[in-house]
Order: C-alpha cells, then structure tokens, then sequence
C-alpha cells in the first residue's frame, strides 16, 4: 500500500483508542490522505517545489553570510527585483477590475447592480491590495491561486454596566468583524492540484484540489469545536501531531512543530461535488460543495504560461543564469579593487610558510627568489572586455523578459527617442501579461463572486432586538418588524429578519 505505517499500526492503538469512525468515514480519511499524496508526487509540482525557494531568494537579492575572515565579496545585482518592480509598478497602475455587460436589455438593471456590489465588496475587502499581491506573487513564482470564499470572523466582546445594586455587571456578545464575500492569495507551499489539471477550465481543468492549513492547536479548537464545520462533532478529538505511531493514516510533515500545531486539509472535489476537512487523522466534515457556484473556489494567474502544465515560468527563472553571471563578474571586479587598495607582497621564499598562507587575498604574501626584498603586487586596470561583458549580460536580460529598468529609472539611456521605444517595447511585453491577468484571473474571480453574491447576499440575516422587554421602544420595534414580516422568534427572543444593504 502506499503508507508503510498501515503494516505496522493497528486501528486498536493510538487515536482510534478514543475516536472510532465508521468504515465509510476511514475510507474517506484515508481517500483525502492518498489524493494528497498523488497530488504531492506530481512531476509537474515536484519541479515547480524545488524552485520555488530559489526564485525568491533571487527576487530578494539573499547574501551568504560572511565570516570574518571571508573578505571576498558577495555583491548580489539587484537585477531581478528591478524587473520585477518594474512590471509590478505598470501592471498596478492599470487599476484592473471587471465590469458586468449585459447581454440583452434585460439584463442592465441587473448588471448595474452588479457593478455596485462588486464595487463595494472590493472596497471593504481590499481587493487593491489583494490585486497588488497577486501579481508580485505570480511575477516572482510563475502561478498565482487565490480563493474565493465568504468569510466571517467572529469574536466576543464585553460590555460593562452599573447593576441596580450598584455592582458592575459585565455582559458578552458575539461581534463579526468581517461578514462579506472575500478572496486570498494561498501559498503555493499549501496548495495541492489534481496532478493532470493544466488549469482550473476546459478539458484539463482540475478535477480535485487540496488546500493546507498549519495552525496552532488552540486556535484549531476555538475555530472548528462545534461550529458549522463539525459535522460528525469529533473535532474535540484532534491532537496536535506528534509521535508518528498514534495516528492510522497522518504522518506530521516537515516544517510542522508537532508539539502544538495541527494539520488541516480542505478537500474539494468537482465531479463528485465534495467538500471534506480532515485534521491529523479526524474526519470532520464530508458534505457537498457549500457555494451554488459547484466549481473549486480558486483562481489561477500566471506570467508565463506552459500551456500543457499547471505552473508558469516567472521573472526570476528568466533571469537565473543572467543573474549568476552578473553577480560573479561583479563580484571578481570587487574583489580585484580590494587587492589593489589593499596589495599582496611578494618576498623572499625563505620564510616558512603555509599552504593557507600562499592564498590570494588583502595584505597576503607570495614568496620569490627576488633578491630586491619586499614589493607591492601592482594591478592594472579592470580589461574592457569585462565591462563589455556585463553590458551583454544586461542586454540578454531585456532580451529574455522584454523589461529593461532602466525605461523607469532616471538617467534615461540614449536620446528622447530610444527612451520612448524603450518604455514602448517594456509595456509590449507587459501587455500581454495583463492579457493572461484578465482572461484566466480576474475572469473567474468574478464569476466565483458574483454567484457567492447571489448565494450569500440573498440570505436574510437575523438582528436582535435589544432593550427592555416591557419598554415602549421595544415594543415599537417587535410592531414594526412585524407589520413588516420580519419578525422572527428564536428561544422566545424577538429578532428582525433583514437583508444586507448596499449604499
């Protein structure tokens, strides 16, 4: 079988000492575990996983550490991020959302309502940050997922008050901070696809996906014990990952403090209409799709397509090689300077020296035969051909990403002309990245929202009536809830049955 511990472990040990699913609810535990295996063995991510590091340690412009006899230089050009920020800065300034058309005059009430509550949700969630972060995400990694969901979050408060004896009394209500439709960017770390889905549409698109959730033990508890997620009411027993031995199926993954954080999987399966959590080894919910929508609920952006793969090519696989050469005839000019301010000697080979002694370095010593004692070693200047090297290197970085920073950065190169078709041919390139941007992401962003809008804003939600029972204000209020068929009795407590309201 695929996991070795299913020859070890037996169901009477460990976590089934204390929760027991059925046989269909281990067939489905097991199932989640076994597509996130499949999903994690993908050549195609396998691949994308290894760079993923890499391209952000380039983008970041990372340094090794220096000891302190490791006088060499580690000068990183700032070349990749350049680009990067450049294509960032063009992309963002073109303020990208969509807009709802109708398609027959009946539909232009509708859509200018429409047009109104996309404006509104994006407002109150963010969604220019989240564009912002998008597209940084997809020009350094390649691909992009963001979700689209509807989130609440949820807290409580206290509210002190006088009692009639004159003692504080200190009253709790639960607030929502947030209660809208909203989408976040995932970390591509976190996110696991259907290893044959060449995007989230068409032929290919992905049938099943996975997404990640390391959380604190704690917080895993106060979010899912009970809540609308606990279907089977077993979450009370999940327990933070730890000895490998007292779960059937979970095995705690690198990265994972086992002592106190907890692994949660969000399932989504399309054909079979699922939606499953499973955390360390507890099924705790296995329902149908909850949006009406049916589809996964992500997005995918990306800056370079491979049509016939899932993860794009972004900026800094570009750059690799160009980087690396550039950093490494920068960093041999450097070192040449800080031995021509700082000479080696040469000097009588008499001396007793070390293999380490002999090494080339500030203030080293090389010995000769030269009877004329101790000199300086002279360098002549840096050769032409090396500037002209890095000049190539410069030009095959344009050539390869169609982006030269230079058409943002001042001086401009060149006369007034070569600065236009430079910037010209920059935003060339740059135009078709919105392209993709528009078609693939922001597309099905909207179409996601726009059904999560239909299914979430048409929902009635409950508001409780407050005040004293017997006052006049109350009762005004129950009269006019009710007048209005609003009224709603819940454990004898009067609520007013009301929809949002968009300005």
């Amino acid at each position: 079988t695929r996991y070795m511990a299913d020859l070890i472990r037996k169901p009477d040990k460990g976590i089934r000492l204390i929760y027991k699913p059925s046989d269909e609810e281990k067939n489905d535990i097991r199932f989640v575990y076994d597509r996130l295996q499949s999903m994690r063995d993908s050549p195609d991510r396998q691949e994308a996983e290894r760079n993923w590091d890499k391209w952000e340690k380039q983008w970041e412009g990372f340094r090794p550490q220096k000891g302190r006899e490791d006088w060499q230089s580690n000068h990183v050009v700032p070349l990749t991020m350049s680009i990067v920020e450049t294509a960032l800065s063009e992309i963002i300034k073109q303020n990208l959302r969509p807009f709802f058309l109708p398609r027959g005059k009946e539909d232009k009430p509708k859509t200018t309502i429409f047009q109104h509550a996309w404006d509104y949700a994006a407002e109150i969630s963010d969604d220019d940050i989240l564009m912002y972060d998008t597209v940084h995400e997809f020009l350094i990694y390649g691909t992009v997922i963001a979700q689209e969901l509807y989130r609440v979050d949820k807290r409580k408060i206290g509210t002190i008050t006088m009692g009639k004896d004159g003692k504080e009394v200190v009253t709790e209500e639960e607030v929502a901070d947030y209660n809208d439709v909203d989408a976040e960017i995932v970390k591509l770390q976190d996110f696991y696809v259907d290893e044959f889905a060449r995007s989230f549409t068409g032929s290919y698109g992905a049938r099943d996906c996975i997404r990640r959730y390391l959380m604190d033990i704690d917080e895993f508890h106060r979010i899912y014990d009970d809540s609308v997620w606990d279907q089977y009411k077993k979450a009370k027993y999940v327990k933070a990952g730890g000895d490998i031995t007292y779960y059937e199926y979970f095995q705690p993954p690198q990265g994972m403090d086992t002592s106190k954080q907890v692994e949660v999987l969000h399932y989504w399966n399309k054909p079979l209409d699922k939606f499953m959590i499973v955390a360390n080894d507890v099924l705790i919910r296995n329902n149908p799709n909850p949006y009406k929508h049916k589809q996964l609920p992500f997005a995918r952006g990306v800056d370079i397509k491979r049509t016939h793969k899932f993860y794009a090519k972004g900026e800094p696989e570009l750059l690799e090689s160009i980087q690396d050469e550039i950093n490494t005839i920068r960093r041999m000019t450097i070192d040449r300077a800080h031995l021509d301010i700082d000479k080696m000697f040469i000097g009588s080979n008499r001396l007793q020296l070390a293999d380490e002694d002999l090494i080339a370095r500030p203030h080293g010593f090389i010995p000769s035969d030269d009877p004329n004692g101790m000199k300086p070693v002279e360098y002549g200047d840096t050769p032409r051909s090396v500037e002209i090297t890095l000049k190539h290197l410069e030009d095959d970085s344009t050539i390869s990403t169609g982006i030269n920073p230079r058409s943002q950065a001042l001086p401009q190169a060149g006369t007034a002309t070569e600065a236009a078709i430079l910037k010209e041919s920059t935003l060339r390139r740059i135009e078709t990245k919105i392209f993709l941007l528009k078609r693939e992401f922001l597309t099905r962003r909207a179409r996601l929202r726009a059904s999560n809008m239909l299914q979430f804003y048409s929902q009635p939600k409950l508001e409780k009536i407050l005040g004293e029972t017997d006052s006049a204000r109350y009762q005004m209020e129950v009269q006019n809830a009710q007048s209005a068929g609003q009224l709603e009795m819940v454990d004898g407590q009067a609520y007013k049955n009301g929809f949002k309201e968009i300005r």
